[in-house]
């Protein structure tokens, strides 16, 4: 495995863990659970404590995009010696649960980033900047970070189109034209309706950005590179169930900055008309 990012170890298992095999999955499962004793752990113990062979746990590691077992204790004890020290126990309170999500999900943004790939990020403003129409398509519980995404390009002057209708999602999507954009976002990256959408846009030979928050799921491998950002501590049944979509909306909001300074003059002008409108709405 190329050199990671400090954290990315335990992104890269939850992120893949869905496309390995269900004998590798029992694996991730422990390697996810004794995160903090693999250091100590050899290969067949965490064998025995998964119920597989030891050359399945070797071919886990592999299917993770690691060289074996070996290449992961080590990574993971780097990952562990950055980990801030432990924090005091959770407020029981209301005022102070909710003061300490905000400093429990402050210190989690590089891990979020972990997957994250420079170049892919590069493309997608480039694409945004550049492409003759744009079309933002989310389903489920992305489709208000879809809306979100649109009104924001459309605030900089790169209007985006978005429908919450699956069939006129997909009926837009396969009337554009080369040189168009399709910007999906599906968080679990297997919503069907999501999915037929980036077929349509394909088919039409649009380019298609993928936002999700796992690097094999169905979404990345349809529009690679993906734009992978995750929970650190997210499964797929969290992913699908509960939905977090904090990284998503943070990434699009990068998105959109880094799509504005590319933009240079063009997106100043947009976003000093936009002022203008909201100021002229707003009541005394």
């Amino acid at each position: 495995m190329n050199e990671q990012r400090p954290g990315a170890v335990i992104a890269t298992i939850r992120s893949l863990l869905p496309s390995l095999l269900p004998t590798e999955q029992a694996v991730a499962a422990v390697l996810l659970e004794r995160s903090s004793e693999i250091v100590e752990l050899s290969s067949q113990q965490v064998a025995d404590l998964s119920g597989a062979s030891r050359a399945t746990v070797v071919r886990t590691c592999q299917s993770l995009g690691f060289t074996g077992y070996q290449q992961l204790r080590v990574l993971l004890a780097r990952d562990a010696a950055a980990l801030p020290p432990t924090s005091a126990p959770a407020p029981t309170d209301a005022a102070g649960i909710v003061s300490h999500t905000f400093t429990q999900l402050s210190g989690r943004v590089p891990d979020m980033l972990a997957l994250l790939d420079a170049d892919a990020v590069e493309r997608a403003v480039t694409l945004l900047a550049k492409a003759r129409r744009v079309v933002v398509a989310g389903n489920g519980l992305s489709a208000p970070l879809a809306m979100d995404a649109a009104a924001r390009l459309t605030s900089i002057g790169r209007p985006a189109d978005v429908q919450l209708d699956v069939i006129g999602q997909q009926i837009t999507a396969r009337l554009l034209q080369p040189g168009d954009l399709l910007l999906a976002i599906s968080g679990s990256g297997s919503n069907a309706a999501t999915l037929g959408t980036v077929a349509a846009a394909k088919a039409a030979g649009a380019e298609v950005i993928a936002v999700t928050a796992f690097g094999r799921s169905p979404i990345a491998q349809s529009a690679p590179p993906a734009l992978v950002v995750t929970m650190p501590d997210l499964t797929f049944r969290d992913e699908i169930t509960l939905a977090s979509r904090l990284p998503q909306a943070i990434l699009i909001e990068g998105l959109v900055a880094a799509t504005t300074d590319r933009l240079g003059e063009t997106a100043t002008r947009a976003k000093s008309l936009a002022l203008d409108a909201i100021g002229a709405n707003l009541a005394e």
